[in-house]
């Protein structure tokens, strides 16, 4: 693995490494589980230089492999790890901090670096745990609800006071506490009416490639590509709000620029 990479360190390359992040709990489970033609982590060595330890265990709190470079056997500290890469089946799964380097290049050096990479590298699969503590679990969480036809646990991932308050001031409408509780209860009753009419939509299959577009005090506008198994590609764009300690999901827009 190539350690000499010159990557600049913005605000995409930060939200790659908070993506490897939190979804380390998947390379850990699959390690323990599954088999790969290839697993890897990254991790900053003691001359304070970014280098991959190959094909790991997990023993207690480190990951146990040998360094890229020159094979030796190292431990390190799960906690100290900023990136983890898994090949299955001639494609690469995470690798963030790799899919960023490449993404910086032009279209021909994309190709070479293609080449001498010897992987298939496509968007990706972003795996969030499915839960509320994060933007893109509280996602995956409600579509995974949806695909269970389970209507509590959606109107669970829900702030229908947070989205009503949006609306409002979008539309520069009054804001009191009355009229934010009337259209609260409107959206909520619109969203069950058109499950009801409509059906549950199915989240089942899939593949998911997130991206942050804008932050606004605790709320993110956040980008999900869907990849269904058909190779349909379809994107959603979701703001979602930190409240009372857990990331719900708040109104879809058609276009983060309007």
């Amino acid at each position: 693995m190539n350690n000499s990479a010159n990557i600049e360190v913005d605000k995409i390359y930060q939200y790659n490494l908070y993506k490897a992040k939190n979804t380390l709990w998947y390379f850990n489970d699959f390690i323990k589980n599954e088999s790969s033609e290839y697993n890897s982590v990254k991790f900053k060595n003691e001359k304070d230089v970014f280098v991959w330890l190959e094909n790991v265990k997990i023993e207690n709190k480190y990951y146990l492999g040998k360094l890229a470079e020159n094979g030796n056997l190292k431990k390190v500290l799960v906690e100290d790890v900023i990136d983890w890469m898994i090949i299955k089946e001639g494609r690469l799964l995470g690798g963030y901090t790799i899919r960023h380097y490449r993404d910086t290049l032009d279209e021909e050096a994309k190709l070479n670096f293609d080449i001498d990479f010897g992987v298939k590298i496509d968007d990706g699969n972003d795996f969030f745990m499915p839960d509320s503590s994060t933007p893109e679990g509280a996602i995956i969480k409600i579509e995974n609800f949806y695909s269970d036809e389970n209507l509590d646990g959606v109107l669970s991932c829900k702030s229908f006071i947070t989205e009503a308050e949006n609306l409002l001031k979008e539309r520069e409408l009054n804001n009191t506490e009355e009229i934010k509780s009337e259209l609260a209860e409107v959206l909520k009753l619109s969203l069950i009416e058109d499950l009801k009419l409509n059906g549950f939509p199915s989240f089942r299959d899939i593949e998911r490639n997130f991206t942050l577009i804008e932050k606004k005090q605790n709320q993110q506008l956040i980008e999900e590509k869907i990849i269904y198994e058909n190779g349909t590609v379809t994107f959603n764009n979701l703001w979602v709000g930190y409240i009372n300690g857990e990331w719900k999901v708040l109104n879809l827009i058609e276009d983060p620029n309007e």
